[in-house]
């Protein structure tokens, strides 16, 4: 096989041609969506090409696939080869979720050079399945609450620093925000009264009044979040005291979007907001919200945070339903990810919601 030394040339030419395509629907994907697979799919070829593999970009073949897959897995039966072209194998098996991402994205590429069927199932690739098994159930309590971090003190703290950054995280902690849909969030547009919801997206009666969300969403996908704490309320009002136009949003005025994005992460990186040195992360702000939530519809713990096991199943499922709704997801199922199972509880921790309980500070490794 030649060098094919113009590899990315003709890689960037597959995709010019087809990476605004969605893999699987007759649809347009997002340009951070096409933007990931062009960067994964450059970085399967430049590790082949590390690894000794020069295919051309359309005789890409299943044992290229298998042997990205060891790598990804840290597989000892492709250290020798490692070893002759002095690339470091991994010390550890990458996360099964990246590793399903990894695939699908070249799953999708496959079809696009006429090879359907080429990228099997990730199971096929490992002698134990579990390396690549993706679970959508949460077994630790992401929230800051849950992780001895008092949202309101970092909160207040990056006000300091940001106060628009620290609107947006209001609005994560007290309305299951994503950042990119804080960072453009528009509180004029948004409130809703509950008899103005359209009938196609049904919504708990026991609410008066939502917040309409759109504007950053994935897929641009509509959802209605109940406003129903005092909490909420309050961070409506700063989010309107900071945006007092119809038109504006909470974002620094005069930025783009990737700029009040990047500004955002720089903002939590001064404000020491991280896994490594608090043990979580801002989208934690969202399991937190998923987990209040559910407090609220049934007055039990989540079973991540140790309760939820003695309620009723009619009661479970219908809270679920109502967490994944907020959250902007149609199946109940999508809630175990940020409220555990039922069947499968937390041993409870009494003082991860019990600020007065003295306990022992998260790992800061």
């Amino acid at each position: 096989m030649g060098n094919n030394r113009n590899w990315k040339r003709k890689l960037q030419a597959i995709l010019d041609e087809h990476n605004y395509r969605h893999g699987v629907r007759h649809k347009s994907v997002s340009h951070s969506t096409a933007s990931a697979r062009a960067h994964a799919l450059f970085r399967c070829f430049i590790l082949l090409r590390h690894l000794g593999f020069t295919p051309d970009p359309k005789n890409l073949d299943g044992n290229h696939i298998k042997v990205l897959a060891q790598f990804w897995t840290a597989d000892p039966a492709l250290a020798p080869l490692c070893l002759r072209r002095g690339v470091a194998l991994p010390d550890r098996p990458y996360s099964a979720a990246y590793i399903q991402q990894q695939l699908s994205f070249l799953r999708v590429f496959s079809t696009w050079i006429g090879k359907p069927g080429m990228v099997l199932a990730a199971e096929r690739y490992v002698a134990d399945p579990a390396l690549v098994s993706r679970t959508y159930t949460a077994s630790t309590d992401k929230s800051w609450s849950g992780n001895h971090v008092s949202a309101d003190e970092a909160i207040a703290a990056v006000a300091r620093i940001d106060e628009h950054v620290a609107t947006q995280l209001n609005l994560m902690l007290h309305f299951g925000l994503r950042r990119k849909e804080a960072v453009m969030f528009c509180p004029h547009a948004a409130l809703v009264p509950a008899h103005a919801i359209p009938a196609s997206h049904p919504v708990s009666d026991q609410y008066v009044a939502f917040l309409r969300v759109k504007r950053g969403t994935k897929g641009g996908r509509l959802r209605f979040t109940a406003v129903r704490t005092d909490g909420q309320r309050r961070a409506l009002e700063l989010a309107l005291r900071l945006a007092p136009y119809p038109s504006s949003h909470v974002g620094r005025p005069g930025l783009t979007l990737k700029q009040s994005l990047d500004r955002f992460d720089n903002v939590m990186r001064k404000a020491g907001i991280s896994m490594k040195r608090l043990g979580v992360t801002p989208h934690g702000l969202r399991h937190q919200f998923a987990g209040d939530l559910f407090f609220d519809v049934t007055q039990l713990q989540a079973p991540v945070r140790g309760g939820g096991v003695l309620a009723d199943p009619d009661v479970l499922k219908a809270a679920y339903l109502e967490v994944a709704r907020q959250l902007g997801h149609n199946r109940p199922q999508i809630s175990n990810a940020y409220l555990g199972s039922a069947a499968h509880p937390r041993a409870p921790d009494i003082s991860a919601h019990n600020p007065g309980v003295p306990s022992e500070p998260p790992s800061q490794e």
